[in-house]
């Protein structure tokens, strides 16, 4: 048996985010829907974010779009509306998906980001998206090679950094409030 680390899992640790793009102008009806059909919360809503550092199948852009973000325990949920047409991976995802939107990718938060963004060629998996959300929020969104499978039923995947009190807050303080959401007698947006 190898015990060079050989898959996402082995190589950047446990999956800590599933996100769902959905189309221009349904962002609030999603959380909405998430937080009272589905009891996930509080959302943490970020509207309009500065991206630095953006490029898209390396062509350099201005994104612009908002995200919202609860736990289902440790297992982060995100929702992502994208406000202009500058080429992205969100884009390309609501024309593949005929405007639906829907499941766009599973992310992974490595210890290391630097190391991360070169060991996924030993996956195989191509850049398609880069950008920076502050000084230490680097994030890549990658195609996989699976030839057999495409568009909206491949989800993309994501290295996110995510890392020390950020991630610890995520997994402790954010974990522990989605066990206890209640959408009936809790604030379903959240800003802290």
């Amino acid at each position: 048996m190898s015990t060079e680390p050989t898959t996402a899992l082995q190589l950047f640790g446990e999956a800590r985010q599933v996100a769902y793009v959905v189309p221009r102008g349904t962002f609030h009806q999603h959380i909405s829907h998430w937080a009272h059909s589905l009891g996930v919360g509080p959302w943490r809503v970020v509207e309009r974010p500065t991206i630095s550092n953006f490029s898209h199948r390396g062509t350099a852009g201005t994104l612009e779009f908002s995200f919202a973000l609860a736990h289902m325990g440790t297992m982060q949920i995100e929702i992502i509306e994208q406000h202009n047409d500058t080429p992205s991976t969100y884009n390309e995802f609501l024309e593949t998906t005929n405007g639906q939107g829907g499941l766009h990718h599973i992310a992974y938060w490595p210890d290391d980001m630097s190391i991360a963004e070169q060991q996924v060629a030993q996956l195989g998996w191509s850049l398609i998206t880069a950008g920076e959300l502050g000084p230490t929020g680097r994030f890549r969104y990658y195609e996989t090679p699976d030839t057999q499978v495409h568009g909206a039923t491949a989800p993309t995947m994501e290295l996110a950094e995510v890392n020390g009190k950020v991630r610890n807050y995520f997994l402790t303080t954010v974990a522990e409030l989605s066990r206890t959401f209640n959408p009936l007698t809790d604030e379903i947006i959240w800003q802290k």
